[in-house]
């Protein structure tokens, strides 16, 4: 724990936290006497994470349209950026994990440790307020954001954003998403998404997390709607 918050640059004031933050639900769900895991955590981490990125992406694309400064925050945000830099921390090393869930490799999925990440922020919010979380943030994505810059980043794999631009230029209107079923035992979950357009659904994905089945079902609302092909 002493090398995260040195990274962090903040020793936590109450421990309990970080520990919580890196406490599966999986793995509070098999001890005996009720205990908190990250998923709140992981809320709020999220929330702050696309306040600080958006900010900084906004002084650095002061040109920038709204649709423009969202593609840029996908290619930040993300699944695999989150969990990419995850495990560069160790974080899936330190993430407490139950037991069904380390038998199905639970510290090398995507979904688990990008989460973990975000649980990890929303403690560091909690426990040193939003301008030591800002300054941790913006240097942890400058990296990140550099490739924005240069336009090195790839844009077109984010198909909620592309989606949602064609819709809201062609139609006024603005795509939702709904979980139609969640199949499978807790350490397989599947998720089947749908997107409407106007209350009609366009089309369906699935994915082993929400946000990778939006993905999905924007793609072939993409493909089956707009007739994209790439």
């Amino acid at each position: 724990m002493k090398s995260l918050e040195e990274r962090l640059q903040h020793k936590f004031k109450n421990p309990q936290l970080l520990e919580r933050a890196l406490t599966h639900k999986s793995y509070a769900n098999e001890l005996k006497t009720p205990t908190e895991h990250n998923e709140k955590l992981e809320f709020l981490g999220d929330a702050v994470i696309d306040l600080v990125v958006g900010e900084f992406l906004y002084e650095k694309f002061p040109q920038d349209t709204e649709g423009g400064l969202s593609k840029k925050r996908a290619s930040i945000v993300n699944e695999n950026a989150l969990s990419e830099l995850a495990i560069e921390m160790g974080l899936n090393k330190l993430l407490q994990l139950g037991k069904g869930e380390i038998q199905t490799g639970g510290d090398s999925k995507p979904r688990l440790i990008s989460s973990s990440f975000e649980a990890l922020v929303g403690a560091l919010y909690l426990d040193a307020g939003f301008e030591v979380t800002r300054t941790y943030l913006r240097k942890e994505f400058e990296k990140l954001c550099t490739r924005v810059c240069s336009g090195q980043a790839d844009f077109e794999s984010d198909y909620k954003t592309r989606l949602q631009e064609l819709v809201q230029k062609s139609m006024k209107e603005t795509p939702r998403y709904e979980v139609l079923a969640e199949e499978g035992p807790p350490h397989e979950r599947e998720f089947l998404v749908c997107v409407k357009v106007k209350d009609e659904v366009w089309a369906q994905g699935r994915g082993k997390s929400k946000k990778n089945a939006e993905q999905v079902a924007a793609k072939n609302a993409l493909v089956e709607r707009l007739k994209e092909t790439n």
